[in-house]
Parts: C-alpha cells; sequence; structure tokens
C-alpha cells in the first residue's frame, strides 16, 4: 500500500479543505442557528466537481464509492468537509451513497435518468432505510411496505432521519414487499420529487446537533412507484450487504469533525493564554495522534476495497470506524479539558462543533461494531452490516 495520495486524490484534499476553511466555515453558525439545509455549500461542491465523486466516469463522475476505481477520493471531500461544518459533510455522505447505489445497482437507463441532472445541474439525492422504531426491532424488520400493483407498487409507511429529504430531486427509499419475507422482500426505489402521495413533513426536524442536516420525516400514503424507478431485484440490498458499504462515509464524518476540533484549539489557546501550559502540551499531543492514528486505518479500509476480498474489507472498515468514533468522543473530553467553559457560549465554534460531533456519534452503535469484530477474531458467525 502506497500511503502517499495521488494527484487526483490530493487535488480534492485541498480544494474541497480550501472550502471548507474559507466558506462553509462562515456559514455553519447559520445553518445552526436556523436548522436549515447547506445549499450555498452544496452549490459550491457542485461547481468544484464534488457532487458526482461517486458516480462513474461514463456518466461524467469520477468512479468513487467503496465499489468503485477509487473509494477514497470520496471520502476525502466528506473528511475534509467535516472539518468545518459537519452537517454538510453529513448531507455529501447521504448524496454521495444515494448516488453509488444507483450507479451500481440500477439499470443503465436508470442511471441515465436519476444520475444525469446530479452531472449536468447538481440534483441531490437522499437515502433512507430508517423508521421509527426500526432499533429495537431490527435493521430488515421495516414496517414501510410496497404492495404490487400493476406495473409497479404501491408505498404506505413513515420514514426518519431522511437527510436532504425534502430537496432531494430523487428519494431512496427501502421497505418491504407486502406478504413477503425479510430480507428476501426488501426493496429499493428511487422517488421522483413531488410524487403523489409523499411529502417530507415540516417541523419534524429540531435536533440539539447536526440541526444543518435537515433530515425530517417522510409520508408514503397510497404513493404510487412505478416499475422503471425500481433499483435492483428484491433482496439485493441485504444479499451484497449494502449496509456494509456505507461504514467509511460516517468514520470519515468523525474523523473530520475531530480534526475541526483540533484546528479549533490550534487557534483558540494562544488566544487563552495557556499555549504553553504542559498539561495543555500534552492534551493536544494525545488529540493529534488520536486523529492520525483513526486517518490511517480509514485509509487502509478505503484501500483494501480495492483488493478483491470484501469480507476483509468490511471488516477493518468495521474497525475503522469504531477507532474513529471512539476517538472523536475522547477528543472532545480532552479538548474540553484544556479550552475551559468561556470556549463553550452558546454561539461559540467549539460549542457547536461538540454539539455536532457527539449527537452524530450517537448514529451508530460502537458496542455493536466492536462485538461484530470480537465474533470475527473468536471464529464465530457474524454479520457485518449490523450496527443497531
Amino acid at each position: 500500500m502506497d500511503f502517499r495520495l495521488s494527484q487526483e486524490q490530493q487535488r480534492v484534499f485541498e480544494e474541497v479543505g480550501a472550502l471548507a476553511k474559507n466558506q462553509f466555515a462562515k456559514r455553519a453558525a447559520k445553518y445552526d442557528r436556523e436548522a436549515s439545509t447547506p445549499v450555498e455549500n452544496l452549490q459550491d461542491l457542485f461547481d468544484g466537481g464534488h457532487l458526482v465523486l461517486t458516480i462513474s466516469e461514463d456518466l461524467g463522475g469520477a468512479g468513487s464509492g467503496v465499489m468503485g476505481n477509487d473509494p477514497l477520493l470520496s471520502l476525502l471531500a466528506v473528511e475534509q468537509t467535516a472539518t468545518a461544518c459537519l452537517s454538510t459533510a453529513q448531507c455529501l455522505h447521504i448524496h454521495s451513497h444515494g448516488c453509488h447505489y444507483v450507479d451500481q445497482v440500477g439499470t443503465h437507463e436508470q442511471r441515465k435518468n436519476i444520475l444525469t441532472p446530479v452531472v449536468e445541474r447538481g440534483a441531490l439525492l437522499n437515502a433512507t432505510g430508517s423508521e421509527p422504531g426500526r432499533t429495537k426491532r431490527g435493521l430488515y424488520s421495516l414496517l414501510t411496505q410496497a404492495e404490487r400493483v400493476e406495473g409497479g407498487y404501491r408505498w404506505n409507511g413513515v420514514k426518519n432521519y431522511a437527510t436532504l429529504g425534502a430537496e432531494a430531486e430523487f428519494n431512496l427509499v427501502f421497505g418491504g414487499i407486502k406478504g413477503s419475507e425479510m430480507p428476501e422482500g426488501h426493496l429499493g426505489v428511487a422517488i421522483p420529487k413531488n410524487t403523489k402521495g409523499f411529502k417530507a413533513i415540516e417541523g419534524t426536524w429540531d435536533p440539539m446537533g447536526m440541526r444543518g442536516a435537515t433530515s425530517p420525516k417522510l409520508e408514503l400514503d397510497d404513493c404510487y412507484v412505478s416499475d422503471d424507478y425500481v433499483l435492483g431485484e428484491p433482496g439485493v440490498y441485504a444479499k451484497d450487504r449494502w449496509q456494509a458499504r456505507f461504514h467509511l462515509g460516517f468514520a470519515a464524518q468523525y474523523l473530520g469533525g475531530a480534526e475541526g476540533v483540533y484546528n479549533t484549539l490550534v487557534e483558540y489557546l494562544p488566544e487563552r493564554g495557556t499555549s504553553g501550559d504542559s498539561f495543555t502540551q500534552l492534551r493536544m499531543g494525545e488529540i493529534r495522534i488520536g486523529i492520525d492514528s483513526a486517518r490511517w486505518m480509514i485509509y487502509r479500509a478505503a484501500w483494501l476495497w480495492t483488493q478483491g476480498d470484501l469480507q476483509k474489507a468490511e471488516l477493518f472498515s468495521m474497525k475503522a470506524k469504531h477507532r474513529a468514533l471512539e476517538n472523536a468522543v475522547v477528543i472532545m473530553n480532552k479538548a474540553a479539558q484544556i479550552a475551559g467553559s468561556s470556549a463553550f457560549l452558546a454561539d461559540s465554534p467549539l460549542s457547536r462543533s461538540f454539539r455536532d460531533l457527539r449527537i452524530h456519534t450517537l448514529h451508530e452503535n460502537m458496542d455493536r461494531t466492536a462485538a461484530t469484530v470480537g465474533q470475527e477474531g473468536l471464529g464465530l458467525q457474524f454479520d457485518t452490516t449490523a450496527r443497531l
């Protein structure tokens, strides 16, 4: 493995890093205050060619995503975005994975119809499997149902945590075929914006953190979706373990968020007058070491996806996600020790970073991830899609 970034990877790292520092950081407080989608940031990412990273080259994309030619490329964009605005990073992550799923699972005609608007004018995609109560039921025990009718399916149900759900030109929604066992009956569709019977419910997103990653509930009320927008055969999401292909997107956000905390401390501590304190130096060193260790696990995991052993890549991606998540939580504690209470006024950058990073790390089950890795080490049966 070559630890040097390729010329294209370095370009994306630097370009998105510059956007984060010069543009996203200035707007972050506004999106947090308003709980509004970071549309200007997403436009900047589109203008720079970074909304099409996970679309294959034949349609004008860069061929990234874990099943693409360069899995690391899109992760670098997510990581660097997260250094200044985790909400924007989550939007980019969800959009990129939605594009990657369509690119890999959709027919040629579906790929053209759904992804060409992304390439040509920056249309956004959402992908939502979550729904109220799913955590206790399990990953594939979904209440949202699709009933087979002539020419397509009629959908009924409620989804939640639908990042970009109100803005997306296509919402990728997952549910179960009525009367079928799961996960064999698990089905995904791309629902065009303004489809009858489909709506994002206003006023259903008001969290403590990640406020700009607007993720409302979605309501499907006798919503008809034609076969033209059915993505893959029933059960393909579970059979191909697509849930395991999202691990690194979250890991990159935790990494970038931690880097953002570090960058804030680098500017703040000299102003506070404590950069010469030995304990301050100790904590900053620990934080730096933690970030760099997580980074190289993520980068190695991305490389493993190119080596042909998918299960090995999935497992190491889980390890990298766990390391990045655990490190982000530890870093917040160490940072608080040396920043002091005055750094945490309600509208301060550090306060916002902590709220965003802490609530976002709750999205993943750290214990379940570690237990899965432990099962593999003990020679037991394990599931790389496990996260609930």
